[in-house]
């Protein structure tokens, strides 16, 4: 390698160039550095350095090796930086060994990462609008579909199985504003840092910036070459979004269990035993609830990786990377599928509706004690315990419901058989809900059509800035 003949005078040892060279994961992002160097042909082209037409010659040989099959197997080479280097050099050597005029890998790197994770948080968005919509298309449809809600993993109050899509609608909504916040920390170009401390090479780095789309110009060179909170803060990202797919889909592995058989996942996304024939296994749920586990370890593998670094940059931060891609590739598949799962569960109605008869809603005895009767809460809480004790062992009739009512005080007359299976009927539980936030259909419906207006907004949104910066790095392969 030609950067290696001045102050080293062996060759890198094959082991240990395999053992150091990042070509295995760069592929991610070779496109990025071809725009980069492309960036810095043309700010070296704008301050003299070349001429334009060397520089526009270079860009297009440049240009050519997105289509080339590249030999990721040069561990020599080190790294993707040097392959694009050495590849102009084949057919302009006076361009290419003006490459790292006032640019390092570096700085070069960090802005390569940045273009690239851009479009990836564009993909995740859309990935995640993606299932967003389709939990809101469910929670539409399914509105006054009768779901039991659970806590402690027994039967708490009735609700809706569109109440339950939409609650999994806002959890992944309001990671959206992460993922801006993320996209945010890649609008700053490091280019112009070189390799820790600026370059005396009068580079017009916002001609570069603003060629690759970026917004500004970094504040400080050591801080933007040996910086990697922004990658932590995507996998942190990548690490929230897996959490939450993780309950959807440890719920839908609970439901369509013989045990609850509340849900049924589309045979398209189950398998079955090589030696038990009557298995319908929810493998795509379980494997979805895996990634949780998956994110957590990549996240805490790079936050160690990029713990206690000595300011500048340290070969230690290339192993970040390409945790960072397998995290991206993992959450937009995971969510790509599961908007899949949810669009095709099904709802055993009648066992949902079941699963919300009485006893389910006797807390609405004891609001009713007390609002109609004035009864203090916990005593009217006391008496429809008793009353649900009683449903449980089957007992309950109207000389026991009497006596129940008038042994914690209460006129055996507040309430009769026929009105207490009036008051406990699931369905009309859930339309006298009146919160704002609660699971009666009508407020479901509302909320999830606003939220899906909302969703659409964003994801117009997202794909428009991902053709904006699509477009300006595609120009920037153009004319100068």
């Amino acid at each position: 390698m030609a950067h290696r003949k001045g102050r080293l005078e062996d060759r890198l040892d094959e082991e240990a160039a395999k053992y150091t060279s990042s070509l295995l994961f760069d592929r991610e992002i070779l496109e990025a550095v071809v725009y980069v160097n492309a960036a810095h042909l043309k700010a070296l082209a704008r301050a003299g350095v070349i001429s334009w037409s060397e520089c526009e010659e270079a860009v297009n040989h440049l240009a050519d090796m997105l289509r080339m099959d590249i030999d990721y197997t040069r561990y020599e080479l080190e790294d993707i930086h040097m392959i694009v280097e050495d590849y102009l050099a084949s057919k302009m050597p006076k361009a290419a060994a003006m490459l790292s005029l006032g640019k390092s890998r570096n700085d070069a790197v960090v802005a390569a990462v940045k273009i690239r994770l851009r479009e990836r948080l564009i993909s995740m968005a859309e990935a995640l609008l993606g299932l967003v919509l389709t939990l809101l298309k469910r929670a539409s449809e399914e509105a006054d579909t009768l779901f039991p809600t659970y806590t402690h993993l027994q039967r708490a109050a009735p609700a809706t199985f569109g109440f339950i899509t939409h609650s999994y609608a806002i959890r992944l909504m309001k990671l959206l504003p992460r993922i801006k916040h993320t996209y945010s920390l890649c609008q700053d170009s490091p280019l112009g840092s070189a390799a820790v401390a600026g370059t005396s090479v009068g580079l017009d780095v916002s001609y570069e910036a603003e060629l690759l789309g970026f917004s500004k110009v970094c504040e400080n060179a050591l801080e933007a070459t040996a910086s990697r909170e922004f990658i932590i803060d995507a996998l942190c990202l990548c690490a929230e979004t897996a959490l939450v797919i993780s309950c959807l889909a440890e719920e839908l592995v609970l439901f369509s269990s013989e045990e609850f058989q509340l849900l049924e996942l589309p045979d398209s996304l189950s398998s079955t035993s090589s030696i038990m024939p009557q298995k319908k296994n929810p493998v795509v749920a379980e494997v979805a609830r895996t990634k949780a586990a998956e994110l957590l370890g990549l996240f805490s593998s790079a936050y160690l990786m990029a713990a206690r670094q000595p300011s500048g940059y340290n070969l230690d931060l290339q192993q970040i990377t390409p945790k960072l891609w397998k995290a991206l590739d993992e959450v937009e598949e995971t969510l790509a599928i599961m908007a899949k799962a949810v669009e095709g569960v099904k709802v055993n109605r009648e066992r949902a509706a079941l699963a919300c008869s009485p006893p389910t809603a006797v807390v609405e005895l004891a609001n009713y004690l007390t609002l109609k009767w004035g009864i203090p809460f916990r005593q009217a809480h006391n008496a429809a315990a008793a009353v649900s004790r009683l449903m449980a062992e089957n007992r309950l009739n109207e000389e026991s419901l009497k006596e129940t009512l008038e042994r914690y005080n209460i006129p055996g007359g507040a309430v009769s058989m026929e009105q207490l299976r009036e008051l406990l009927e699931p369905g009309k539980v859930v339309r006298r809900y009146a919160t704002p936030q609660s699971a009666n259909p009508d407020k479901i419906r509302e909320k999830a059509g606003v939220m899906s207006y909302e969703a659409e907004r964003e994801l117009r949104w997202f794909k428009e800035e991902g053709r904006r910066i699509g477009e300006k790095l595609r120009n920037l392969l153009g004319s100068s």
